[in-house]
């Protein structure tokens, strides 16, 4: 849905330079997880629901996010650690998006934000948040009219809220699963489907 393309666009934008992670070799502190997140986009009288399931391997640096509408599978994006792809399951195809530089998913890196941020997005710490059970650091930009609001665990982004006119949109994990085993097919182009 192009409200949620919007919403990644903007907190992409917002986090900026934290988004780096090419020179890494561990984009997060664990290594490998399942977290599940819930998604609001509040627009006036309107409320859209989604929900997200992102798995990661390799400290991150292996990575699939799966959209929903409802209960079903709309889409998902994975890194297999160099190329990000698009998957669209209802068509059966595959779409290279480029380089994999960061991943499907933003990095939540305090210290980034902060050394470039005081001038250019007002960033502020936070109090610390519990979001799916997790003690996690946040931190409070604002740009122009929007004020974001992040928090994230062992540099994982647990948390998006992003606040601006009659417009709110909210992503934050539900559940977190830990050092499990994540299926390799994950991270791979599905047998019998079309690369584009």
């Amino acid at each position: 849905m192009k409200s949620f393309s919007t919403l990644f666009l903007i907190v992409s934008l917002l986090l900026g330079a934290t988004t780096q992670t090419s020179a890494q070799t561990k984009k997060y502190d664990i290594k490998s997880g399942i977290v599940t997140f819930d998604i609001t986009i509040i627009m006036g009288d309107t409320k859209l629901a989604n929900k997200s399931i992102v798995y990661f391997d390799d400290y991150g640096m292996k990575e699939c996010k799966e959209t929903y509408a409802g209960e079903k599978l709309s889409h998902y994006i994975f890194s297999d650690g160099q190329t990000l792809y698009r998957v669209v399951p209802a068509q059966k195809k595959v779409f290279k998006s480029g380089e994999a530089f960061r991943g499907t998913e933003l990095r939540y890196d305090w210290d980034a934000a902060s050394a470039k941020g005081e001038e250019q997005r007002n960033a502020r710490k936070l109090a610390n948040m519990v979001i799916a059970g997790k003690n996690c650091e946040a931190f409070q930009t604002t740009q122009k009219e929007t004020i974001a609001t992040f928090a994230g665990w062992n540099h994982i982004l647990l948390f998006v809220e992003i606040r601006g006119g009659s417009t709110r949109s909210i992503i934050k994990a539900v559940k977190i699963e830990e050092n499990i085993q994540v299926p390799g097919e994950k991270f791979k182009v599905p047998a019998g489907y079309a690369l584009q």
